[in-house]
């Protein structure tokens, strides 16, 4: 198993349907899809979820990655010095009721899903 895969199942992610986000350096979604591979229409990708044993059923999900998640923190801490440390970002984002239009595209290596490159 991925460390995603494997993190489908740590954070018990075994029902269709069921998803999980894993945030680090980047942010990683997979949703359970069940014993049927869906190829995703909205650039997502389909991948192997897990197997439990060499008679079970093979599982899939589709997945979904932001390549900077946490390093866009430490980019706004460490390059900008908007912050001090990490956790007053949460402050920032609990200090304001909408973000007023503003979004940031943190394409410090290019874009993931849904805009992938070949």
């Amino acid at each position: 198993l991925g460390d995603q895969h494997a993190a489908l199942l740590g954070q018990g992610c075994i029902e269709v349907g069921s998803s999980k986000n894993t945030y680090g350096t980047g942010c990683f979604m997979l949703l359970n899809t069940g014993s049927e591979a869906i190829p995703s229409t909205s650039g997502l990708l389909t991948t192997i979820g897990f197997k439990l044993g060499a008679e079970a059923k093979t599982y899939y999900a589709l997945e979904g990655s932001v390549a900077c998640a946490g390093r866009t923190v430490q980019w706004l801490r460490d390059n900008m010095g908007l912050i001090d440390s990490a956790p007053e970002i949460e402050q920032f984002a609990s200090a304001v009721s909408d973000t007023g239009g503003v979004t940031i595209v943190p394409a410090f290596s290019g874009l993931f899903a849904p805009y992938w490159r070949e």
